[in-house]
């Protein structure tokens, strides 16, 4: 049996601030032609931090928020309040702004004080608006986090979508370049596969710290049809 030997940093060791719990939100910025949404679905007590989008109406994020919701019983009576308004005489009908605009937070309340984060974020894109749901490339930032990866919930940040590679590819590299600023001893990597288009990342490290840039890459008429059929009971296999 062979002896493990673990040495001590001399390095002191970055710990990502945990976030505050915060409070719904159901209001809703004014639309303009070309705004592209987001969900951002945040789960403090998993560190996950995670993206669906751009899509170009509120309502095609609604079966991500389903998903979602339907294990909260205290959300799912919040969703179904939200989706219907009382008329002048007292009955419920659909409430047509919230199925435009959205919300801003939805907090989907757990078991054990758990929780997880629901947030709409919407970009004025009219590049992107045109496109959709051809594929685009979105970028999200991360970092600092700890250097084992830790620290994606209170250090993600989105930064948008756009429709060329070369051009996200710049916005990524200008994003490190921001990112590491006044940081030093940081080693970087990156990885834009092959074939000359599909997600990259871009990473910084320390022994202390790590910050990444990702450019996901989506084909939203693929996921909309495989989504499809999966709600009529349909199992498909895309071969890409």
């Amino acid at each position: 049996m062979t002896e493990e030997i673990y040495f001590a940093s001399t390095h002191s060791t970055y710990t990502p601030s945990s976030p505050s719990l915060p409070t719904d939100d159901f209001t809703a910025p004014p639309l303009t032609p070309n705004t592209i949404f987001y969900l951002a679905t945040i789960a403090p007590h998993t560190d996950t931090h995670t993206i669906t989008g751009p899509v170009t109406t509120f309502t095609h994020l609604l079966p991500a928020i389903e998903r979602t919701v339907n294990d909260s019983p205290s959300a799912i009576d919040k969703l179904d309040a939200l989706r219907t308004i009382e008329d002048v005489w007292g009955d419920t009908e659909a409430n047509h702004d919230f199925e435009a605009r959205g919300f801003t937070t939805f907090i989907v309340k757990g078991q054990r004080g758990t929780y997880t984060v629901l947030q709409i974020l919407r970009e004025d894109n009219a590049d992107v608006f045109a496109n959709l749901p051809c594929p685009v490339y979105t970028i999200t930032t991360h970092g600092p986090l700890s250097a084992e990866g830790k620290g994606y919930v209170g250090a993600t940040e989105l930064v948008g979508s756009w429709v060329e590679r070369k051009d996200a590819r710049d916005v990524a590299e200008r994003c490190m370049v921001e990112m590491l600023e006044g940081e030093e001893g940081v080693k970087r990597s990156e990885d834009w596969g092959v074939g000359g288009k599909g997600a990259g990342i871009l990473m910084g490290m320390t022994a202390e710290k790590r910050w990444e840039v990702r450019i996901a890459y989506e084909d939203q008429v693929l996921k909309r049809a495989k989504e499809g059929m999966e709600r009529k009971g349909e199992y498909v296999v895309w071969r890409l």
